[in-house]
Order: structure tokens, then sequence, then C-alpha cells
């Protein structure tokens, strides 16, 4: 009986075949890695540092200036940790809280607090001595001690420092301080500059390497805040909301008869014209519990 079976030229054909598959399966599967490597060096780069920052405008934006007990609204104080800057700086902002308030179950629905006091402190990072971490601190509502207390989240866990300084007023070669009360200096800063390096881990591949900086691992971002004047001005004089001075050429809807508005016209002048409606629970808030 005769004997059938492959020849030597058709198992090296099959071979050839499989070893064609198999190499394009493995360059799929490579350029997927690196895609996905890809995306996320460029998340990290492009979100982490960027997302801290627009937390602290966020609050900054929101800080409560009517009707302030003592002025003790704002309070940066110039640090340092593992010999990096580490700056701490704390507020009273009029911001709907983000943590739920305990109310020893009085009420059986979720309240947030119209009012929080927030921070950001730094620590050295326990699992590395060349980090520091950030922290995010809210207390709900406001109590005699408003720079203390609260529940703390941590926003990045690989800071390397964070600068912050305070102008009190523009001029050509503006003096930047380290430090900032409000109660001392009975004002709120013209503007605030912002620093912020950090270390981000990025998965290297040599494809990224020029991919919109995959590859970068130490990040810097600087920004300057200047505050609104009319927050300052309502902060100085302490206005109540709500609270508003009769503009002689303002007509009884509000309106000026020569086109324009009462409350811009009292403002650039040096004199109120409508008070921000913030802090409406200030005085309901203050003395309660944090």
């Amino acid at each position: 009986m005769k004997r059938q079976g492959f020849s030597l030229l058709e198992v090296v054909i099959a071979l050839a075949i499989m070893g064609m598959v198999m190499v394009a399966v493995m360059q799929t599967l490579d350029g997927t890695r690196l895609a996905v490597d890809t995306i996320h060096n460029i998340m990290e780069t492009e979100n982490t540092g960027p997302r801290v920052m627009a937390q602290i405008r966020q609050d900054l934006d929101a800080i409560a200036v009517n009707d302030v007990k003592d002025g003790r609204v704002m309070k940066g104080e110039n640090q340092t940790l593992l010999g990096a800057q580490a700056d701490r700086i704390d507020l009273i902002t009029s911001r709907r809280g983000s943590l739920p308030m305990d109310l020893a179950g009085r009420r059986n629905e979720v309240i947030f607090a119209p009012m929080t006091e927030v921070g950001y402190r730094m620590r050295q990072n326990p699992r590395s001595r060349d980090f520091l971490e950030l922290y995010r601190r809210e207390d709900a509502m406001v109590d005699d001690e408003p720079f203390r207390d609260g529940s703390y989240t941590l926003l990045y866990d690989r800071v390397v420092s964070l600068d912050i300084r305070y102008l009190d007023h523009p001029d050509v070669t503006p003096n930047w301080v380290d430090d900032w009360d409000s109660e001392m200096r009975d004002g709120l800063p013209f503007a605030i500059d912002i620093f912020l390096e950090i270390e981000v881990q990025p998965r290297r591949s040599l494809e990224s390497l020029g991919i919109l900086g995959a590859n970068r691992s130490r990040l810097e971002f600087a920004e300057v805040f200047h505050m609104p004047e009319r927050k300052r001005w309502t902060f100085r004089n302490r206005l109540r909301p709500g609270l508003t001075m009769e503009n002689p050429g303002q007509t009884g809807d509000g309106a000026n008869p020569n086109g324009t508005e009462g409350a811009t016209d009292g403002l650039e002048n040096g004199l109120p014209g409508a008070s921000e409606s913030t802090g409406d629970f200030a005085d309901s808030a203050r003395g309660s519990g944090g």
C-alpha cells in the first residue's frame, strides 16, 4: 500500500504562512500596546496639573467676601518640606460643599453646606521621600477656627513643589510676598501667583518619544489669579448680602437715564453699585461646628 504525506516544500510553505500570520498578530498587539501607553502618557501630562490648578482657581473664584467676621477669610503661609516649597493656603468660600453634612440623623435627606472652609496642605509621600502629597481640606460651614480641621482629599501624590505668592497692588516692579493674612492686612491680594511642579509616571516607548511630549515626566504649571476688584472692595467695606448704596443717577428700575448701568458706574467711581449675593448664610453659619 502506497503511503501519502506532505512534501518538504508543502511543510515549508505552511510554516511560512503561519510565521506571517504570527508576525501580523504580534505587530497588531504591539501597536495596540504602544497606543495605550501613549494615550496614558498624554492623559497624565495634560490632565493632572491642569486639574489641580483648576480646583485651586475655582476655590479662589468663590472666596466669601460679604460681612466676614474680623476679616478672617484667607490665610496663606510660606512653608518648606524636604527642602522644597510646600506652601499652605486656607480660605472661606461660598461654594456648595462637595461632602454631605453630618446632621446627627436629624434629617433623612443629604444636605450640602452653602459655605465651606477650604485649605490646601502638603505632606511627605510615605512611599517615596522624593515627592510630596497635596491634599485639599474641606470643612462644612464656618466655625471659630476657619483655617483648621475638616476632611482631607488627596489630589496628587507625586508633587515636587507648590509655591504661592501674593501681590498687594500692581506696580511696574511687582513686590510679591510669600505670606498673606486677610485679617492682619485688612484686605485681599490684588493677584495670587501659583507655581506647581509635579512628576508623572510615563510609560516609555520609542515610538511615542516625539508625540506631544508623551514621555515627559517633570511638569511645571504656573498661573496668576487676579482677584476681582469688586470682591476686594466688598471685603474692605464689609458689605452685607444685598446691601446697596443709592445712586443719584439711578431710576426706580435700576437703569441709568444716561444709558449706563448705575451699578457699574458706582463701582468705577469707588462707590458700591450692587454687591454680590454671596455668603447669604454667613450669619447663620458663623459659630456652627465645621
